[in-house]
């Protein structure tokens, strides 16, 4: 038995009374028990009377009912609290978290639905710096989520691959002289994204005819032009496969690459434009700045009229990306006519299968009639996204499904970016990361460095570990630290990128976290007992604390999916490492005073390892056994 069926217990002892709403909550203080009813407030506010008075009465009738977990019901003030029968309930707990294992929290309330994330989406033209990683792990465990919701989820990725960036790449390679293939082993995507692009940005500030050839370029790649167009994809998909080994090592999963070039050629937005010419949404200026343009009316929405109306169409037609943007979002919730095609073109580390668009593909994969679009996209593009969201409401389809789900920005802490080389200004706090002047932490090279730190502590403690051993748990810590560290803050709060914090072994860190789970794994490795969900005499404060936490879990994934609150998993996983760290220092496991009791605290420590890597999966923090 778990929090979710003690809850139902309790109703189901309010229902015999005859009140069907039990208005039940965990008790803030676990000394009136685990279960709180503010019922009689409410019928208090209703009726009229005394809530105490109230509760009491409640408390004499449901005294009468047989209950197989509750002890005992008090009123206290109006309110009334169930206390449960330990020896009872722990052993419920135990036997419901050990038998379900990986399973346990899983729901299948999602079960027949399905939910679109889609995340990552960064130029191909780079490689992927910490700030993108912040997007990616967030968009990662939200797939993770809904899939332990029971949902069929599928993940987007969308590749901007005929933006005036690509154009910069592209310029480099046919005007300026670039060679194609990097010196000193260089990854493509560090070479285009540190070398190419940032040079060729600084060379076409210098001179204006470079930004006319940049123009030209751009816009042949949009008409699929033979020579730049080929050179463009190819470009595009050796810096998207270095990109996805960067997303594969954050243990992040794809389905479907959308490459724009593609959706303009399927030519979503002349659908979408004459639809909302036809409602009367969009309108030609005719004068001013703007003249030649076509612009959607904003004028009756209460908040984005404030900065004027949209442009969705240059004067030279061009479309802008809002534009693309609105007939993307009505593609995703079913409101166009067409769809796409697309080929395999790459399995991923797990063997699924990862999908392009392809005008000639001979897959079909329909993604209509989901319950959610969630577009993990940081915050900046707040009124872009708005002004999309108005605009699939205009076109008459369920605009509340389609979801931004935004997130500040990452920046570096000082003492990092010195490390690489920038000169920060007096009294600089922290310094934004920049593409165009090649000041960003790559991804890449941020776990290597928290590897090579880890690595060379690992070495001192386990001298025994084979050089494969300790890579691969080098590497697991790395990428646990640094998913952790960016899934447990606020997204509406920025993150400055320390390194020295991520790794440490105490306080609110993936490390800890793992370190939890191992010193877990050690315990019941050493024992040769098995385990038993009874317990000989009523469980200590700290033991009912750990059990509580665990008993709760199935209630903080589905919160979760409800509100979309990501930082609320890595919060309870650190919760439950710290209950299991007070449990540890105060209750004797494997020398407790019997047998029978140690069996049961074997269990409790079984589930304890079960639940932690259960929320540890979700958001997507490697398991380590050995530290």
């Amino acid at each position: 038995m778990t929090y979710k069926k003690l809850v139902e217990e309790v109703s189901e002892m309010f229902k015999s009374i005859g009140i069907d709403d039990a208005r039940l909550t965990p008790s803030k203080n676990p000394a009136y028990g685990e279960l709180t009813s503010l019922v009689a407030f409410d019928i208090a506010k209703e009726r009229g009377g005394d809530p105490g008075k109230i509760a009491e009465e409640i408390v004499k009738k449901l005294s009468e009912y047989k209950s197989g977990m509750i002890s005992s019901v008090e009123a206290l003030s109006g309110y009334i609290n169930f206390k449960v029968d330990w020896m009872r309930y722990s052993e419920e707990i135990l036997k419901t978290v050990i038998i379900q294992g990986s399973d346990y929290g899983k729901s299948n309330i999602g079960s027949g639905k399905k939910i679109i994330v889609e995340h990552t989406s960064v130029n191909p033209n780079k490689a992927l710096h910490v700030g993108h990683a912040r997007n990616v792990c967030l968009g990662d465990t939200l797939y993770r989520l809904f899939c332990f919701l029971g949902y069929d989820v599928t993940v987007l990725n969308y590749i901007d691959d005929s933006g005036t960036q690509m154009a910069d790449v592209i310029l480099g390679f046919t005007e300026l002289g670039y060679p194609l293939n990097p010196e000193d082993n260089l990854r493509f995507d560090a070479y285009c994204g540190d070398v190419v692009y940032v040079e060729v940005s600084k060379k076409i500030e210098e001179d204006p005819a470079l930004a006319e050839k940049r123009k030209n370029i751009a816009k042949l790649i949009e008409e699929r032009d033979e020579k730049y167009y080929k050179l463009n994809r190819e470009i595009v998909e050796k810096v998207l496969r270095d990109q996805l080994k960067t997303c594969w090592r954050l243990r992040a999963r794809y389905h479907i690459l959308n490459m724009e070039s593609d959706i303009l050629t399927y030519d979503l937005w002349s659908e979408v434009f004459k639809k909302l010419y036809e409602i009367g949404a969009v309108y030609k200026a005719t004068s001013g700045p703007k003249a030649g343009c076509w612009l959607l009316n904003l004028s009756f929405h209460p908040i984005l009229s404030k900065e004027g109306d949209e442009i969705l169409i240059k004067s030279d037609g061009s479309t802008t990306y809002v534009a693309r943007d609105i007939a993307y979002g009505a593609w995703k919730l079913g409101g166009t006519s067409k769809d796409f095609k697309y080929r395999v073109w790459i399995r991923d580390p797990w063997g699924g299968e990862v999908l392009v668009t392809d005008l000639d593909g001979d897959v079909e994969r329909p993604i209509h009639g989901a319950e959610k679009v969630i577009n993990v996209i940081d915050i900046r593009q707040k009124r872009p996204q708005e002004i999309v969201k108005y605009a699939l409401e205009l076109l008459g389809l369920r605009a509340n499904r389609y979801i931004h789900f935004g997130y500040e920005v990452v920046a570096m802490s000082v003492k990092d970016a010195v490390k690489m080389g920038y000169k920060p200004e007096e009294g600089e706090e922290f310094v934004h990361m920049s593409g165009r002047r090649g000041l960003y932490v790559k991804v890449d090279t941020l776990l290597d460095m928290l590897k090579e730190k880890i690595r060379s502590e690992i070495r001192d403690k386990h001298p025994e570990w084979s050089v494969e051993k300790i890579e691969e748990v080098a590497e697991e810590i790395a990428v646990g630290a640094l998913r952790y560290s960016l899934v447990k803050t606020d997204t509406d709060k920025m993150i400055i990128l320390d390194t020295d914090e991520m790794l440490k072994l105490e306080g609110d860190t993936g490390p800890y976290l793992q370190y939890s789970y191992a010193r877990a794994c050690r315990i019941l490795e050493k024992s040769s007992l098995e385990y038993s969900f009874k317990s000989p005499i009523e469980p200590v404060e700290e033991e009912k604390q750990l059990l509580r936490r665990i008993a709760y879990f199935p209630e903080v994934v589905e919160e979760v999916g409800r509100n979309l609150l990501v930082k609320t998993l890595p919060n309870y996983a650190y919760m439950l490492a710290s209950d299991f760290s007070k449990f540890y220092e105060k209750v004797p496991v494997l020398y407790a005073d019997n047998i029978e009791l140690k069996k049961f605290r074997l269990a409790e420590v079984l589930a304890f390892k079960i639940v932690l890597g259960n929320v540890l999966h979700l958001i997507g923090v490697p398991l380590v056994e050995e530290m």
